[in-house]
């Protein structure tokens, strides 16, 4: 038994919402939902189920870009992108973001209610526990796209979870973080997409449509963070927060998150006015390499890198942007890798690992591999996302174990500038820097031959200037794999 609804509205111009409430009423199984205009427009189409449309609202059950315009709900299963489950009675809503309506244009969405046969509803699966014990430098891509992305869908050649997993075995990777534009559906059933030997990391990217994107690594699955912030002195839209309110909801579920791409055309992060005055609107990470680098990556790098010298605590990461193994953009998966030392390969471990920043990124998987560490004051001594202390003329001897990198060019940078660059000669060698705790930071950088060839970047040593505090342990660099 089914009944259908037709709803309409006018939209215009950029960057709105337009939301259509419905009520569904007791027994329905199923929604589908279609949606067309009456003029060429760039239009999404998504829904919330009877639990509310506000910021982070627990009912958000999918998204999907002007790509796709027609999707279902049922209770057991879903268009990819939505997410399956109950079906309670109440006022749902339909939400329309408007990327781009030059004309006044009619949108109207046709609802089909489909009553029937109650199964149970699908639930997200669970967890995946330690995948390895100990620990280890372990290889991850942090920016991973699946059919649940509407543009990576309409790619025709999107992998699927267990698409990736296989991808990671092929490629020697240990983890993966899914990350598709604003939804969750990827992440149901992780733990069995998985298999037993590769970490599917729950994420999403948050895609602000207006204002940048985030990439989030380590909910659990189930869990949902919103992408309607507006940036400090722009008015918030209709059911829209601050990016703080956003950043402080993914540390409530003990995620990492990284400003994506953040300075690629159109899609830039438009929040760094307010985390200059603001730590808690600074992203966790800043996604210095996305896919194949370009001068894009080249400016984010800088920007990072003045972040590093104003003190901020926000650590580099990469990641590949897959949203289509057949592209024409050169990404591919892997490409690059993150490369993070922690305790075990299980989620906690490594977003705690990527918070402090115990990683390097490398072109590939079998890319540049940089080993930093530092000795300073008292005998202290740690690696790379460590910490020194003393007086601002102690001495502090760093120093870079580089692999692969014959034939290219290793610099050392800190907070003045580049404070030393070799000419690799060897395929594994090692490179030591003298310098002093006023130098703010060590960290370096693996390039090949011309201006944009990264091959491997590091995160900082900091070099605190202040007394070491009562807690602090000097750090036995963990070794690297062979």
């Amino acid at each position: 038994m089914s009944a259908e609804i037709v709803l309409a509205v006018r939209v215009f111009a950029t960057a709105n919402y337009a939301y259509l409430p419905f009520d569904v009423p007791p027994g329905v199984t199923r929604l589908d939902v279609r949606l067309s205009t009456d003029r060429d427009a760039s239009v999404g189409v998504g829904l919330f189920d009877g639990r509310g449309h506000g910021y982070s609202s627990p009912g958000f059950r999918g998204l999907s870009g002007s790509e796709r315009g027609e999707f279902f709900v049922a209770l057991d299963s879903a268009t990819p992108g939505f997410t399956p489950g109950p079906m309670e009675p109440g006022t749902w809503t339909v939400i329309v973001p408007v990327f781009f309506a030059p004309l006044p244009t009619e949108v109207t969405v046709r609802v089909r209610l489909t009553s029937g046969a109650p199964v149970p509803p699908l639930l997200p699966g669970p967890l995946q526990g330690v995948i390895r014990q100990g620990p280890g430098w372990y290889r991850g891509d942090l920016h991973c796209h699946t059919e649940a992305s509407s543009d990576a869908w309409s790619s025709g050649t999107a992998l699927t979870p267990g698409g990736w997993a296989d991808v990671a075995r092929d490629l020697g990777l240990d983890f993966l973080a899914m990350t598709d534009h604003n939804v969750i559906s990827q992440n149901w059933s992780l733990a069995r997409d998985a298999g037993d030997d590769v970490l599917l990391l729950a994420g999403e990217e948050m895609t602000n449509y207006f204002h940048g994107h985030a990439t989030v690594s380590g909910l659990e699955p189930g869990q949902w963070l919103d992408f309607r912030q507006s940036p400090f002195g722009l008015a918030l839209p209709t059911g829209g927060a601050r990016i703080t309110d956003f950043l402080a909801a993914a540390r409530d579920f003990g995620a990492f998150v990284s400003a994506a791409h953040p300075f690629r055309l159109g899609l830039g992060w438009q929040f760094l006015v307010e985390s200059v005055f603001d730590p808690a609107a600074r992203p966790d990470g800043f996604e210095v390499w996305n896919g194949p680098w370009e001068a894009n990556e080249e400016i984010a790098l800088a920007a990072w890198d003045h972040q590093l010298r104003a003190g901020w605590q926000v650590v580099a990461n990469g990641g590949s942007d897959l949203h289509g193994v057949t592209n024409g953009t050169g990404h591919r998966a892997g490409l690059p890798t993150t490369v993070v030392f922690a305790d075990s390969l299980a989620r906690g471990p490594l977003v705690t690992a990527l918070r402090a920043g115990r990683s390097f990124i490398t072109r590939a998987p079998d890319g540049v591999e940089v080993y930093l560490t530092a000795t300073g004051p008292g005998g202290q001594s740690t690696y790379t996302g460590g910490r020194l202390y003393g007086g601002a003329e102690d001495a502090v001897t760093a120093s870079a174990l580089v692999r692969r990198g014959g034939g290219m060019r290793l610099r050392l940078l800190t907070a003045g500038g580049e404070a030393s660059t070799t000419e690799l000669d060897s395929d594994e060698q090692t490179v030591t820097l003298d310098t002093t705790m006023g130098t703010g930071f060590v960290r370096a950088e693996v390039r090949g031959r011309g201006h944009l060839a990264m091959e491997a970047l590091t995160n900082p040593i900091r070099l605190v200037v202040g007394d070491r505090p009562a807690d602090h342990r000097s750090e036995i660099a963990p070794p690297p794999p062979r």
